[in-house]
């Protein structure tokens, strides 16, 4: 999914790491002049063209996101309001919290050490056990 969302566009990913973008209202004038101190008339807190850009990419990766999710999966992030919180959700979801994490890799790991190809199995099938074996430690990041 990292990948995918890098590819949307500059900054796409940036919002399901950092958060949400919250844009600070600068104070504007009805003929889209910045208010200063002192002015006459009422302030209208917009949003600059900046915070707007921002926030349609922290919106296209939500939606994206939010598209990808299972439907088996989808009743946990339905009540998600950002991109980051269904990310976290998602991620205690199928990595787990760090202690599981240390258990599957201290697991992975032994298994790779421990590795030989067992009395009558055919090469073929070694490499396939091999190969998962590394994809395991590739998904946990030590690959």
């Amino acid at each position: 999914m990292e990948r995918y969302l890098k590819r949307l566009g500059r900054n796409v990913w940036r919002f399901v790491e950092e958060g949400p973008r919250v844009p600070i209202l600068t104070p504007i004038t009805d003929d889209g002049a910045q208010v200063r101190l002192g002015g006459g008339q009422a302030p209208v807190n917009r949003p600059t063209n900046d915070d707007l850009v921002k926030m349609e990419k922290d919106d296209i990766a939500f939606y994206e996101i939010s598209c990808g999710v299972a439907l088996d999966n989808f009743d946990i992030i339905i009540n998600c309001e950002s991109t980051k919180e269904i990310w976290d959700v998602l991620k205690n979801l199928y990595q787990g919290s760090e202690q599981p994490q240390d258990k599957k890799l201290t697991i992975a790991l032994n298994e790779f050490t421990n590795f030989k190809a067992l009395p009558g199995e055919s090469l073929d099938d070694s490499f396939k056990r091999f190969n998962l074996i590394i994809t395991k430690l590739s998904n946990i990041g030590t690959v």
